[in-house]
């Protein structure tokens, strides 16, 4: 008879093993989490060159103007709209559930003279107003892909991308790993 304890509470199995079941189970999903691990690295890849090739050059070798507010531009789309009831009372009042998109489209000058216009995304609930001012970070070679210098727009996405390359190679590599998950008794 196996005995084991779940929660304080002692449980009593006639005639099982209790460890045979973990271990079949073991090796049965060996190869897929094999699997998961390649898929996990593949992804921790994609993420590491989608990084190699938009955030990292910008913040190493990305030179830096001066950009101003021209426009802004606020684009609302609706996910729900409903009559809801209004406290205890028998009226009822409309109600639009959504989100507010706030563009801004700025004007800076590169080095070489050339102006340029970018439209970015305000983040993080920033108030854009005509005429503000912003750091710019552009790359000679591809000014049109400038971003707002700011923790928010450029580094802020760099260190979540780095933290999401790093679990996923780990969770990967440990999939990976020959030794599985639960180790089987002796």
């Amino acid at each position: 008879m196996a005995e084991d304890r779940v929660w304080g509470l002692r449980m009593v199995v006639p005639n099982t093993k209790i460890f045979s079941t973990m271990s079949a189970s073991n090796a049965k999903s060996f190869p897929f989490k094999k699997l998961i691990g390649i898929g996990l690295i593949a992804l921790a890849l994609v993420g590491a060159v989608s990084l190699c090739m938009k955030e990292i050059p910008l913040a190493l070798f990305g030179e830096r103007a001066a950009g101003v507010v021209k426009r802004v531009e606020t684009i609302r789309t609706s996910t729900d709209s409903k009559w809801e009831k209004k406290g205890f009372s028998s009226t009822k009042e409309s109600v639009d559930r959504g989100t507010e998109l706030t563009f801004m489209y700025i004007e800076f000058t590169t080095k070489a003279g050339k102006p340029m216009e970018v439209k970015t995304l305000a983040t993080f609930n920033t108030e854009a107003k005509e005429g503000d001012s912003h750091p710019m970070v552009y790359l000679a070679s591809n000014p049109e892909r400038a971003k707002i210098y700011s923790a928010k727009q450029l580094r802020l996405p760099m260190c979540v991308g780095f933290v999401f390359v790093t679990v996923a190679l780990l969770l990967g590599f440990r999939c990976m790993s020959s030794k599985p998950f639960f180790p089987t008794p002796a």
